[in-house]
């Protein structure tokens, strides 16, 4: 049972360290996006100065209004957020200083037992990890998904308008 367990503990470490790696890539596509949507914005600001009208002046309207629900979207995505992480050695030198005097009560290994429940808390522990911090990834990816979609929207609305200026700008 003890190999069962380190090998689910191998795993679960993994994981954990994939649930770091993955807020970090949300991290850098928000960061990305901050740079597109500066584009846009500026791309928006400057057809807005040259008083496009009629439909072109409405279009320019909804991009600014994606354009903002984009930002904020970026910025609750990117703000930050504390990671639950492995805990300090003292924590798990406790328990085991715990598990050896609960166990030295009873007849039969205790090193054996303390290390084989040892383990057990650490998967414990490492699926707490796990979750809580796939959670925030999770609320980070659907702050990540709105600010995409709102910029794309942007993206659209300011297209839209360069091709309408174009068609109907005397050059």
């Amino acid at each position: 049972m003890e190999l069962v367990n380190d090998r689910i503990l191998a795993e679960l470490n993994l994981k954990d360290d994939l649930a770091f790696k993955l807020g970090d890539t949300l991290d850098v596509k928000a960061s990305i996006g901050m740079v597109v949507i500066t584009f846009l914005g500026t791309e928006t600001a400057y057809l807005l100065d040259k008083h496009v009208t009629g439909i072109s002046h409405w279009l320019q309207t909804g991009a600014v209004v994606a354009l903002v629900i984009a930002t904020v979207a970026s910025i609750v995505e990117l703000w930050p957020r504390k990671y639950w992480m492995i805990e300090p050695e003292e924590s798990t030198s406790s328990r085991a200083a715990e598990l050896v005097e609960y166990f030295s009560k009873y007849e039969g290994e205790v090193q054996a037992n303390v290390l084989s429940e040892l383990t057990k808390n650490e998967i414990g522990w490492a699926r707490q990890r796990i979750s809580a911090n796939q959670s925030k990834n999770g609320e980070k990816a659907k702050y990540l998904d709105w600010a995409y979609k709102a910029t794309a929207a942007a993206f659209i609305l300011n297209a839209a308008t360069l091709v309408i200026v174009w068609l109907t700008h005397p050059f």
